[in-house]
C-alpha cells in the first residue's frame, strides 16, 4: 500500500477517472481481471511477482512506444497529459517505496539466502537500493510539480 509522502500529488487519482475516456467493453473486462488478480486480499508468490513485473513492463513499453510519436502525443490534450503525469507520479512513488522496502528487508536479512551473504555485500546492496529510493523520491517530486502545473493549466 502506498504511504502518504511529501512527493505525492494532492487529490485522489482514481477519483479523477470517471470522466476519463474508456476502453471498449473487452478492454475494460481485461482491466477488471488484472485488478482482481492484484487485489489486496490476493496471495503472494514468486510466480505472481514475475507476473506483476511483466504487466508493469508491458504497460511501460506501451506508453514509451506510443508517446514517442508526435501523432500519438497530438491525440492527448492537457487534461489527458495531467492525468498521465499524475499517474506517473503515483507509479514512481510506488516504485520508490517498493525499492525502499526491499532495502530495509535486505538490511534485516529477511530474504532467503541472505544469511549466507557477507556483511559487506549486504551493506552494498542496502546502500545502492537506499540511494535509489532517495533519488526516486526526487523524481516523484518533479512529477508532482509537473502534475500540479498541468492541473493549473486545465482549470
Amino acid at each position: 500500500m502506498l504511504q502518504n509522502s511529501w512527493y505525492l500529488t494532492e487529490g485522489a487519482f482514481f477519483a479523477q477517472l470517471p470522466s476519463a475516456p474508456r476502453l471498449d467493453d473487452d478492454g475494460q473486462a481485461v482491466i477488471g481481471q488484472v485488478a482482481n488478480l492484484f487485489h489486496d486480499e490476493s496471495y503472494f508468490s514468486p510466480a505472481k511477482t514475475v507476473a506483476t513485473v511483466h504487466v508493469m513492463l508491458l504497460a511501460a513499453e506501451h506508453l514509451g512506444d506510443n508517446l514517442s510519436f508526435d501523432a500519438a502525443a497530438r491525440r492527448h490534450d492537457l487534461t489527458e497529459l495531467a492525468r498521465l503525469v499524475g499517474g506517473l507520479n503515483l507509479v514512481q512513488a510506488h516504485l520508490t517505496q517498493i525499492v525502499q522496502r526491499i532495502a530495509e528487508h535486505i538490511d534485516a536479512r529477511a530474504f532467503n539466502g541472505l544469511d549466507a551473504v557477507s556483511a559487506a555485500a549486504v551493506q552494498a546492496l542496502t546502500n545502492s537500493l537506499s540511494s535509489a529510493g532517495v533519488n526516486g523520491e526526487i523524481s516523484a517530486d518533479y512529477l508532482k510539480e509537473a502534475h500540479l502545473t498541468l492541473r493549473g493549466l486545465t482549470k
